[in-house]
């Protein structure tokens, strides 16, 4: 098996699951779709990158707080939803304090490969490779 298919079959098995606007194949007809559209969102690769690369345990928000820098409500958005997608476990613990943590989920650790691949055709690439400064509205499809 191929680096290439490893890396399809890890963004299936990802896919599978993430909320597609009631389309098992996303919005523009691509499986992958809805799986892009959640980690385009504001500091999703970020969050994500660091519940599955900081450590094989647990975080408490406060501690993805600290390490990352992501406004609270924003990192509670990010984390519902990567819960909802099936990309992050939440538990909760009844006691007083309460004390809630996050955990990446295999579906999570699955895409490792698929964010290897993209970080190695950055470093190849670079961002200007991407056409696209980021920010830089005078670059659209228009």
């Amino acid at each position: 098996m191929s680096d290439a298919d490893t890396d399809a079959d890890a963004v299936e098995r990802a896919v599978e699951g993430c909320p597609a606007g009631g389309n098992d194949e996303g919005r523009d007809g691509h499986p992958a779709t809805d799986l892009f559209t959640l980690l385009g969102r504001a500091h999703a690769v970020p969050i994500l990158a660091h519940l599955v690369h900081g450590g094989s345990g647990a975080w408490r928000f406060s501690e993805l707080e600290s390490a990352l820098d992501v406004a609270p409500n924003t990192l509670t958005t990010r984390l519902q939803e990567f819960a909802e997608a099936g990309l992050v476990e939440r538990r909760s613990y009844d006691e007083i304090p309460p004390r809630v943590e996050y955990q990446a989920t295999d579906r999570a650790r699955d895409l490792d490969p698929v964010f290897r691949a993209l970080h190695d055709w950055m470093d190849d690439h670079g961002e200007p490779a991407l056409g696209v400064v980021v920010g830089d509205e005078s670059a659209s499809d228009d």
